[in-house]
């Protein structure tokens, strides 16, 4: 039975369960590293082993969905900012065209006010004249429909003017809300990795190697019974424990367990293999939240943007948008540079995740590049199947 231990000024339940898990991993590391002669196995420790790849899948997948969440919010800052200097200028337009129309009717007031007593001085034997009578008489007509329009005018460029600081006011609004939520986010994910940093020192080389063992065995039997959560977690957990390398080797052991998705390349185009070329050249660069450059680093729909980009075809930034809007292709006619997409990896049930399709490299026509999740660096990978949902096309 788990006791719940009593929280304390300045301690959360949450500070204890961490302590807790330091404590069961830092024993655990004392008794996985013994032999078999000593009693321990792998199957006896297989409980802790299993609580503590829980655990560190527990961390990357909040990571993930908090990373997806960053750049979605990122975007939607970026658009409000944009909006808010269309805005600018429309409010610019406003002011003068309101300024100009004020001119107008003050210029025609004084004007008519002037002409108006003028008339009214002449002689009574030229005032009775009946030519002068019409004239005077059109003269006021046009002179008050005139300031009549342009003060409905003014009327309308001022309605238009409040209209338009009224919608800067909000989008100002909503890109203060949207920095808000960038910096929690921020926050958030500093705080998984900080515990998952303290996770992985309590971990021994040895006790690593039997953790992605541990995942190996577990992603094959999830492949078996066709548990595509299951299969996600042991490549994340792997990928936590021992980078891409362990991540690609876990999904090697899944697809050869699994009914493995067919895939043909059929002839490259220029751009498609230039977009690649591209990719490749990022190899070694750091999976950064947010990233869309090589001086910064790149996230997996950063590098794909960043690398089309270069060839002259613009994209969407995120996943989420990028999906929708580009041409679908059939994965059994992929060509080097298509992108395939990933559903829900994280459990946002969204499309979080993607890769670019390689065609023929470290893993033969399987080979795919990307920068996968924090922790990891732009890298070859083998192509993995669960939760893909189709590929695209830029």
């Amino acid at each position: 039975m788990t006791r719940t231990l009593p929280a304390l000024p300045g301690r959360s339940r949450v500070h204890y369960r961490w302590l807790a898990l330091v404590t069961a991993v830092a024993v655990l590391t004392t008794i996985g590293v013994a032999d078999s002669s000593g009693g321990t196995t792998i199957a006896q420790s297989e409980a802790e082993i299993a609580a503590l790849s829980s655990r560190l899948a527990h961390l990357s997948q909040l990571s993930e969905t908090t990373a997806n969440a960053y750049d979605n919010a990122t975007a939607e800052l970026a658009a409000t900012a944009r909006q808010i200097n269309v805005l600018q200028g429309q409010l610019r337009s406003s002011r003068s065209a309101l300024a100009r129309a004020s001119h107008d009717l003050a210029t025609a007031v004084i004007h008519y006010y002037v002409m108006g007593p003028v008339t009214e001085r002449l002689p009574p034997a030229f005032n009775q004249s009946a030519t002068q009578q019409v004239a005077r008489s059109l003269y006021e007509r046009l002179s008050l429909a005139r300031m009549s329009r342009l003060r409905s005018n003014y009327e309308r460029d001022r309605s238009s003017l409040e209209v338009t600081v009224g919608e800067v006011l909000r989008q100002r609004n909503q890109l203060r809300q949207r920095s808000i939520q960038i910096r929690a986010l921020l926050v958030q994910n500093n705080l998984s990795v900080a515990e998952s940093r303290a996770t992985l020192a309590t971990i021994t080389h040895s006790l690593a190697a039997r953790i992605i063992a541990y995942e190996i065995q577990r992603g094959v039997r999830a492949a078996k019974r066709h548990d595509t959560a299951g299969e996600i977690q042991a490549v994340t957990t792997a990928s936590s424990v021992g980078g891409q390398s362990a991540a690609n080797t876990v999904t090697v052991a899944i697809q050869s367990a699994a009914s493995a998705v067919v895939v043909t390349q059929v002839a490259p185009s220029a751009q498609g293999l230039a977009a690649v070329h591209y990719a490749e050249s990022q190899i070694g660069v750091p999976y950064v939240w947010g990233g869309e450059s090589p001086d910064v680093g790149f996230d997996c729909s950063g590098l794909v943007q960043w690398a089309w980009g270069k060839v002259g075809v613009a994209i969407p930034r995120t996943t989420e948008t990028q999906w929708p809007v580009l041409n679908h292709v059939s994965l059994l006619s992929l060509q080097p540079g298509d992108l395939l997409y990933y559903f829900n990896l994280d459990g946002d049930h969204l499309v979080d995740h993607l890769v670019m399709y390689v065609g023929s490299g470290p893993y033969g026509v399987n080979t795919v590049i990307a920068a996968a999740r924090s922790g990891t660096t732009v890298s070859y990978a083998p192509l993995f199947t669960a939760g893909l949902i189709g590929a695209a096309r830029p």
